[in-house]
């Protein structure tokens, strides 16, 4: 017997704070006094009407916790609200969180340079762009007037920087003596704000999941997306929907069937990345009989399955309000010397060729009308989230541009700078977007800086020793420009791939909310790009401290200003542990099989890893809308940069309340 069930667990039950409030009229919830603003005197004059003094005026919409009367608890939700915004009610309603995957100042610095020397020939705000052959410019055009009200000489983000962020990992694992992170605690820095180990994914550095910005906007009402140009099983968009105690193999799909579970569990409203396969992942486990492969669909759970950029314009202008994407490369037929403009984008002789981690849509350098590209799948989230979810309490939206790293990890400069001015597009078309409506936070920081480029001239503008293929940085701006340089030509840089240098922070908010989020961060209000950092580039940047956060800072001033939840309440609310080995068994409810991939309870009823069906103790099958699927850190063994293979087992499970 299969049932369809809607079950919620007890424990993980939110108290709903006051959030879908914050939009302004004549008179607003809350404003009882009626003078525009929400502050203390709006709380004391709701107190003594809750407590029978009606010797003041009341406002008709003051019943904040929705129960058909005004009473106590709405005075304790209204005392929280004004409190937590400094005494004046909080206008955000979105969040859009954008990462540029690998963008450091190196790649930066030239980016900007080649559009401050080519503006001035700009023709109605467009730039020369970057060229891959004579007739053929980069896909998203460069603008200077994407902005409203704004011309722009540089790029669109040099005017919204307002820090710089170290991006150390909590303890470097797998890097001894090295603190270069990798994406994957990275992201989970950026996304969960807590630093983490090498290679985790939505965990902290003692192996417990931690709620990230997606979840944590689900659990206050709002909608959410994920955009990005990389793969779905990468490290940082895996940060966006999955946790995990390692990111997903390089070499072979260990971990992709967990991430394409959590994805789907996890119920954005619009996931768009570089494969996906259409949420069509077996498990790697042969289950016992009792107990059936999972053989899920993105289609079972509600979504809309776009494969193009023309079935994705359709989705969202047909209305739909659940889209999954399955964009991808037919890399096992047309096999392994495919190539798009001279490069190999077969980059793995893995199994798993459908979605290996390293592939991504077209550079955008390669890609011609019709293509995919960052700028057109932000456009379409942003408009489903707005027009076609158009959700009361707003949205949330994660966007990566995820190739910048892939270009500059071989610092391989073409591709690098043009998936930059393609980022910096989506930048300002985010924020022109956002200061038409005054309720949205748009803020973005790279993960890591990716390939560490030198300036091609050393201090006294002579070709420095030892860098590539041009002796000054003019050289190059004008190989761009002309389409003189070759496909992946290389700038000299740091030795690896990843380097440790502080990253830029950008921010666009309402003034009243800037700077709010410049508090919370600790950051002084006058915060600029000329203040926060002096020189160019990897090996001339020199960074002011007053202006240097940790990357794990940000994401938790921006839910604070916008008057959410915390994350360490969101983490409370959405994971139960229920399995510690190290723990007494009496704090344990049951046990796990890693063979079989199934978690017992101690009353006899299953869970699969992982998933919504639940099997009571007589065997009857359950899908879940909500609660009970297991999150589980399983042991896992990996080689590390030092030549040494490590193996970390921390025996735990956890319940997760996945939000309907």
């Amino acid at each position: 017997m299969k049932k369809v069930i809607s079950v919620c667990m007890s424990f993980v039950i939110l108290l709903a704070v006051f959030t879908s409030s914050c939009t302004f009229s004549a008179m607003f919830p809350g404003d009882v006094n009626g003078d525009g603003v929400l502050t203390n005197k709006d709380v004391v004059i709701l107190f003594r009407y809750v407590v029978g003094d009606t010797s003041g005026a009341i406002a008709e919409n003051c019943d904040f916790n929705d129960d058909n009367e005004i009473n106590n608890k709405d005075v304790v939700a209204l005392f929280r609200a004004v409190s937590s915004v400094d005494g004046k009610i909080s206008a955000v309603k979105n969040i859009i969180y954008l990462i540029p995957d690998g963008a450091g100042f190196g790649t930066y610095d030239i980016a900007n340079a080649y559009k401050q020397k080519y503006a001035k020939s700009a023709v109605n705000g467009i730039v020369d762009g970057i060229k891959d052959t004579a007739d053929h410019t980069q896909a998203t055009q460069i603008t200077t007037n994407a902005i409203k009200g704004k011309t722009v000489t540089g790029l669109y983000l040099d005017e919204y920087m307002i820090a710089t962020a170290n991006t150390d990992m909590y303890h470097p694992l797998g890097h001894p003596g090295n603190s270069a992170t990798d994406s994957a605690a990275a992201g989970t820095a950026l996304l969960c704000g807590v630093k983490t180990d090498y290679v985790m994914v939505g965990i902290d550095h003692e192996f417990n999941p931690v709620a990230n910005i997606l979840e944590l906007a689900r659990l206050e009402g709002k909608a959410t997306g994920a955009v990005s140009t990389k793969c779905s099983v990468d490290a940082t968009t895996s940060d966006m929907t999955a946790h995990l105690l390692r990111r997903p193999d390089q070499n072979g799909c260990a971990y992709q069937a967990d991430v394409s579970a959590q994805i789907l569990n996890n119920n954005i409203d619009v996931q768009l990345m570089y494969g996906t396969d259409g949420g069509r992942y077996p498990y790697t486990k042969v289950f016992s009989d009792s107990v059936p492969v999972s053989n899920d669909t993105a289609a079972n759970h509600g979504y809309t399955v776009v494969t193009d950029l023309a079935s994705l314009n359709d989705a969202v202008a047909s209305g739909k309000t659940k889209i999954f994407s399955s964009f991808q490369i037919d890399y096992l037929n047309l096999g392994a010397n495919y190539d798009i403009n001279g490069k190999n984008y077969y980059t793995s002789s893995a199994a798993w060729n459908t979605d290996y981690q390293a592939h991504h849509v077209l550079y955008d350098i390669d890609a011609r009308e019709g293509d995919l590209t960052l700028m057109n799948m932000a456009q379409a989230a942003l408009k489903m989230l707005d027009e076609n979810v158009n959700d009361p309490d707003g949205f949330c939206l994660v966007i990566e541009g995820g190739a910048i790293d892939n270009a500059c990890e071989g610092r391989n400069v073409k591709e690098g700078v043009a998936e930059y001015f393609a980022f910096d597009e989506v930048w300002g078309y985010c924020v022109n977007w956002a200061m038409q409506r005054g309720d949205t936070i748009v803020v973005a920081c790279p993960d890591h800086d990716s390939g560490g480029f030198y300036n091609p001239e050393n201090n006294e503008g002579a070709p420095r020793q030892g860098s590539k293929d041009y002796d000054s940085l003019d050289d190059l701006l004008t190989a761009l420009h002309d389409g003189t340089v070759s496909d992946m030509t290389t700038l000299d840089g740091y030795a690896s791939g990843h380097t440790a240098q502080n990253v830029p922070v950008w921010l666009y908010a309402p003034d009243t909310i800037k700077d709010k989020v410049l508090r919370y961060l600790g950051l002084p209000e006058d915060a600029d790009s000329s203040k926060v950092r002096s020189g160019r580039f990897y090996n001339g940047s020199v960074f002011n401290t007053d202006y240097q956060i940790n990357n794990s800072d940000i994401a938790g001033a921006v839910v604070k200003a916008a008057g959410l939840m915390t994350f360490d309440e969101a983490t409370d609310t959405l994971f139960v542990p229920v399995y510690d080995a190290n723990a007494p068994e009496k704090y344990n409810y049951g046990t796990y099989d890693a063979e079989t991939g199934v978690f017992t309870f101690s009353n006899g009823a299953r869970v699969i890893r992982n998933s919504r069906t639940y099997y009571d103790k007589d065997g009857n099958e359950y899908t879940l809308s909500c609660g009970l699927p297991i999150f589980l850190t399983n042991p896992v063994s990996y080689h590390t940069e030092d030549g040494t293979d490590k193996t970390v087992d921390p025996g735990k499970a956890t319940a997760v309340f996945y939000i309907p």
